[in-house]
């Protein structure tokens, strides 16, 4: 039987946004999800590993084919790894998970449980040189749709630059994702072009990077950026 297919049915519409609900209110800090945010009569997180490892546990068996009847084979269990599995993969796509069964009611336990073992990867909102776009103002103001941050905004950097940027400027949906950019960049940054004309990830992947004029202003201003460029 494909349970990841069943699984993937069942959680998509109802289940799904509840996850997703909880992680965006905890900022996809998996530690505080799992210590915080699943924390209920029905179902329980626990972290093991900061940033690594969790536990995940429920009081009851969550499958509605279980509940109703239909099914008491503990094969079924998987159906529930996937289910899991699934979740985590529309949370965090850029990362990769292992889920394992600990223990279920189908097979004895008292509770269902399963550890998670999450293995992050590199934020798709961090720009080529490295530097976080979630911390920067014009994706803040673009995300919350928040004008006043975009004409302080586009005041400071048209001083910074002294180049006439205004409010409507200030759109941008990250580094290296689909969509709006500002006007820098989109068609200015010299660090942006370059990293898309050779096709690389991040500056990181730049065999001249450490003797790189461009991005070494970034990187020593910035060691967070560089580092994130390595991963």
């Amino acid at each position: 039987m494909d349970y990841k297919e069943e699984a993937i049915e069942c959680v998509k519409d109802r289940v799904l946004p509840i996850h997703q609900e909880i992680y965006a209110k905890y900022d996809g800090d998996f530690d505080r999800i799992y210590s915080e945010g699943y924390n209920s009569k029905s179902y329980k997180g626990r972290v093991i590993e900061p940033g690594k490892v969790y536990e995940l546990s429920y009081q009851e068996c969550s499958c509605p084919k279980v509940k109703c009847g239909l099914r008491s084979d503990p094969e079924q269990c998987e159906c529930s790894r996937q289910s899991i599995l699934f979740i985590l993969s529309q949370l965090e796509p850029d990362s990769r998970f292992d889920v394992r069964i600990e223990n279920t009611l189908l097979r004895g336990g008292d509770r269902c449980t399963f550890r998670i073992e999450r293995h992050a990867g590199m934020k798709r909102l961090i720009a080529f040189c490295g530097l976080d776009c979630e911390k920067c103002d014009a994706y803040i103001a673009t995300k919350n749709n928040d004008q006043a941050l975009r004409v302080k905004t586009a005041k400071l950097w048209a001083e910074l630059n002294n180049a006439p940027i205004l409010p409507e400027h200030i759109n941008c949906e990250g580094c290296r994702m689909d969509g709006r950019k500002t006007v820098f960049c989109d068609r200015l940054c010299l660090i942006r072009q370059c990293a898309l004309s050779n096709g690389f990830e991040t500056c990181g992947e730049c065999q001249e990077k450490d003797t790189c004029p461009k991005v070494g202003v970034i990187w020593q201003n910035n060691p967070q950026a560089k580092e994130n460029s390595m991963k």
